[in-house]
């Protein structure tokens, strides 16, 4: 009987995994993609339908078609139950209707909860502030940036708020990329003098994206990724509020508290803030029928595997406590990775501000981790399908991360903030001094960010829909 692999989620990481799968194994093994929707979202891409400087139908293709054409099953419905000690899952239909689907090997790569009502009165859903978290909130995101734009050239003046909507939310990054995004198109329509942009975020200073920062030698001297966002934001005159975690979102109001300040408040026309990620609602139970979700994921909602989760303060944190294989401890048959796996801590420092909320940038885990970790997954699943134990390993504090971070999307007069860090999670056991390897670490600004930015859009879009030659194109 052939082996049967249950994909959950068609992300990055999901259907990174699934192509991986079907390349490796063939028709060896049945191979089963479980995901809502019929839909593959290049996410990077996203800040620029929010700009409204690239249309939403460049930015996501149709799963069946790639499926269907390299011999895996796609079911289009969103997993409910994992029940690992039967080897099953049970899917919901956008009808209701619910199906059970058995399996020998399950990998949970689901993607976040968007946790709008984690800060109350945050989302698309209540109208005060807007997201680029997906195609649908991109583009409703672009019609009320369309209006400010509108009430620019009018003569109004108008405040936009961007960042962080909660004290941990992640993504700081996709967030900086939407100001330095908007900040350029204001410029090009020659409206940016009228506008105040005001950048709101839990990161402890400028440039820590999440990650700790960066730091890069340049001809020999030290420089700091902090210092160079600093240098941009004072460029582009934007008022930077750092270490905060907005608390409370009313109509144009937005409340926050701050690290050695009073809590405060920012009023705006417009507000567009990334809200906490969370593990998508699964339930995990037991062959008796018992909810064991708690046993299997943190409380967080992400799926616990084999790194060391015990609580440490920050600075006996280690590389080593990072998952290698992303394999439950518990079912040797059952993955997660991507944003579905939970990370062992943070690589940002917390602060805690003096109502009592603890600020803090959590650790991303998308884009090129989610598909190095995607891969990595797939292989281990062959390994155990070959009789072997799984022997690839993607720590996060092995792999490097490559991260261009847009400032306009123009040929001729866009920029990019070209990031490349070695590994992400800093390692002091291999590194002493910084953790990473700083010979394979960069930092660099320019216009060939900016088309390099745009071709690994075409790039990755290629690969993704399993076209010829896609596995030569790296994660």
């Amino acid at each position: 009987m052939k082996p049967r692999i249950v994909v959950l989620g068609a992300g990055f990481a999901g259907h990174t995994a699934a192509l991986h799968l079907s390349r490796l194994l063939g028709r060896r093994a049945e191979i089963t993609v479980v995901s809502p929707g019929n839909r593959f979202t290049w996410f990077p891409s996203l800040i620029w339908v929010g700009t409204g400087t690239m249309p939403s139908d460049e930015v996501h293709f149709k799963l069946a078609p790639v499926y269907e054409r390299i011999g895996v099953h796609y079911i289009d419905a969103r997993a409910v139950e994992i029940h690992p000690g039967d080897n099953t899952v049970i899917v919901e239909h956008g009808d209701g209707s619910r199906n059970t689907h058995a399996y020998d090997y399950c990998l949970n790569a689901t993607g976040p909860f968007l946790n709008f009502a984690g800060t109350p009165g945050l989302g698309p859903q209540t109208g005060n502030s807007w997201s680029v978290c997906s195609v649908e909130h991109a583009e409703q995101t672009c019609e009320q940036y369309l209006r400010i734009v509108a009430d620019l050239a009018r003569g109004q003046r108008r405040r936009l708020l961007i960042g962080t909507g909660h004290p941990t939310a992640t993504c700081e990054g996709a967030a900086f990329e939407y100001l330095m995004n908007v900040d350029a198109d204001l410029r090009r329509r020659g409206l940016r003098e009228r506008a105040e942009l005001v950048w709101l975020s839990n990161e402890p200073e400028p440039g820590d994206f999440g990650v700790d920062g960066i730091e890069v030698f340049h001809s020999g001297v030290l420089a700091t990724g902090a210092s160079l966002v600093r240098s941009l934001l004072d460029e582009a005159d934007v008022q930077a509020v750092m270490g905060a975690g907005i608390t409370k979102v009313e109509p144009g109001k937005a409340y926050y508290e701050q690290a050695g300040s009073d809590p405060a408040s920012v009023e705006f026309d417009f507000a567009m803030l990334i809200p906490q990620f969370r593990g998508i609602p699964l339930q995990y139970v037991a062959a008796d029928g018992s909810d064991i979700s708690k046993e299997l994921t943190q409380p967080n909602g992400f799926m616990t595997v084999d790194g060391d989760y015990t609580p440490k303060s920050y600075d006996q944190y280690r590389g080593s406590d990072w998952p290698a294989v992303y394999r439950s401890p518990r079912y040797e048959n059952l993955y997660a990775a991507g944003i579905a796996f939970a990370p062992p801590h943070a690589l940002s420092k917390a602060k805690k501000a003096p109502g009592g909320a603890v600020i803090q940038a959590t650790t991303p885990r998308t884009g090129m981790a989610a598909g190095i970790m995607g891969r990595t997954v797939a292989q281990n699943i062959v390994d155990q399908i070959n009789g072997r134990p799984p022997s690839h390993h993607a720590r996060m504090s092995e792999i490097p991360a490559a991260c261009i971070a847009s400032m306009g999307n123009s040929f001729w007069h866009g920029s990019a903030a070209s990031i490349i860090m070695t590994p992400v999670a800093r390692d002091y056991e291999r590194y002493p001094k910084y953790g990473r390897d700083m010979r394979l670490c960069t930092l660099e600004v320019g216009l060939g960010g900016a088309w390099t930015k745009r071709a690994l859009h075409s790039a990755f879009l290629w690969k993704l829909q399993a076209r010829p030659g896609w596995p030569l194109i790296p994660e």
